[in-house]
Parts: structure tokens; C-alpha cells; sequence
């Protein structure tokens, strides 16, 4: 039997990461009872979890309590018109035979490939609530879940009356885990009310049971490659409490302290 990353730790003299370690870390991290997260997590920087995704989860939960909620990105943007397709470019005789054949988004169903291990096994768990929008949706699970996932909006997905719009007005955590600002999608919510340009996109639905490409309008996220440059600046400003795991940083910090700082970050750009 293979048990992936567990030959590398081994090798490393790294050590089993079990439930009872990541709830200490997620306590030492300020994370408390009744606190709303959005996760972010690369499972594989950790080494080797004893349980995976599911002990990340029981600890957390552990954490959080009956009363707490975890969200994660569980975006679908490959669910999009593959003449936009650039890593790598699709071929022009590609083009039809993608769109006719690509699965509609279905909240249910509709995997995340690009999200990672952990997002993928909230958006599955039988109580997650997933929101509906075809190519930028979240999935959450706990106390305010429903609330959070509930009534998005085709345009402008990460603006206002989003899940991160409601994560922001609800003083959520973000927790990064092996991961950083490329992954902060709170910084989106930042983009999103700042005035910047918008572009249009366009995604495969279902509407009265038809087969539909829909077009919204999105704000543009390639306009700065550097969201690095802004948590190193907002680190310095406002440092986050800290863990190390198996060498992997794992930052915890208030969205609203990060997203009004994105504000003020662009705004003087």
C-alpha cells in the first residue's frame, strides 16, 4: 500500500501530524469557539496528516464548535468559454468541441480542480452548502453556512452581496495553510470595490432545464501581479499570528484588517 507524502517525510525525519497537534496549532493561532474561517490549505505542505482532509476538518471543527463555520473556494474556472483558455491556449478546432460537450456547472456536483484536497472535501461533505455561481462559487459548512452561500449574484462575483462580502461584515479569519497570497481570495473582494476595470466572462449553466452560456461581468484580477508584494507590506503593517508545520508557514488573521489594507494598498498604487 502507498500512502502519498509519507516516503518524503520519512526521508526528511519528519513526524505524523495527528488531530490533537493541529488543534493545539489552531488555538495557538487565536482561532476560538464560534469564529467563521475561510481556509485555504495545501494539505501536502504539512507532510504526512494522519486521516488527511478529514483530520484537518475534525480539528477545526474541534476548534470552532457547533457554533463556527469553514469556507473554502470551491471555484470552477475551467466551467468557461475555452477561447479564454491560455495555460496552455487551446487550438482553434478544440474550441466548439469543448463548449457543446463541457459539463454544465451543478453545485452539487461540479469538481474543483484548481481549489485543492481540502476545499474539495468540504464542498462533498452531505451537510456543505455550496453557492451558485457557474465558475466562482464557495462551499461552506457550519453555523452561518447557508447564510454565507445563499443569494450570489451572476455579476461581479467577489463584490458586493457576495460569500466574501458576508464573510468580511461577519469579522471572518482567514487561515492559510502552506499557502499565501496567490491563494487569499478575500483580495478579490478588495479588487472588487475599488472601482477597477471590468471585464466580461462567460459559463456554462442550466436554466428551465436547458444548456446555456451565460456572459457576467467580473472586475479584471490580471491588471498587478502582486499580490506577494502586498502580503509582504501588510505583514510588516500588521503581522499574523504564526505556526509552523513539517517547515510550512500557516498564517491566521482578521479578513477585514487584510481587505481594508488591500483598499488603501491599490488605491495609492
Amino acid at each position: 500500500m502507498s500512502f502519498e507524502y509519507m516516503e518524503e517525510v520519512i526521508s526528511n525525519n519528519g513526524k505524523p501530524i495527528t488531530v490533537k497537534e493541529l488543534v493545539n496549532i489552531f488555538t495557538n493561532l487565536g482561532l476560538s469557539k464560534g469564529d467563521i474561517v475561510i481556509a485555504h490549505i495545501s494539505l501536502r505542505s504539512m507532510g504526512y496528516i494522519v486521516g488527511g482532509a478529514e483530520t484537518v476538518f475534525n480539528a477545526l471543527m474541534n476548534v470552532l464548535g457547533d457554533t463556527g463555520t469553514i469556507v473554502v473556494p470551491s471555484q470552477t474556472v475551467e466551467i468557461s468559454d475555452p477561447k479564454d483558455w491560455e495555460y496552455p491556449p487551446v487550438p482553434k478546432d478544440w474550441i466548439e468541441i469543448i463548449k457543446e460537450n463541457l459539463p454544465p456547472y451543478n453545485p452539487k456536483t461540479s469538481y474543483s480542480s484548481t481549489m485543492g484536497e481540502f476545499s474539495n472535501f468540504i464542498r462533498m461533505l452531505p451537510e456543505s452548502n455550496r453557492s451558485n455561481h457557474p465558475m466562482y462559487s464557495f462551499s461552506a459548512i457550519g453555523n452561518e453556512a447557508k447564510f454565507i452561500t445563499s443569494g450570489e449574484k451572476l455579476d461581479f462575483p467577489f463584490g458586493k452581496g457576495s460569500p466574501l462580502d458576508k464573510l468580511y461584515n461577519l469579522n471572518a479569519k482567514v487561515l492559510l495553510v502552506g499557502t499565501d497570497f496567490e491563494s487569499n481570495t478575500s483580495i478579490h473582494f478588495a479588487e472588487s470595490i475599488i472601482g477597477r476595470e471590468s471585464i466580461k466572462e462567460t459559463s456554462k449553466v442550466v436554466i428551465n432545464g436547458k444548456e446555456k452560456w451565460e456572459t457576467f461581468l467580473n472586475v479584471d484580477l490580471d491588471i498587478y501581479d502582486d499580490y506577494l508584494e502586498l502580503q509582504e507590506s501588510f505583514f510588516n503593517t500588521m503581522p499574523p499570528k504564526t505556526e509552523t508545520v513539517y517547515g510550512s508557514k500557516i498564517y491566521c488573521f482578521s479578513m477585514r484588517d487584510c481587505v481594508d489594507y488591500a483598499v488603501k494598498y491599490y488605491q495609492e498604487k
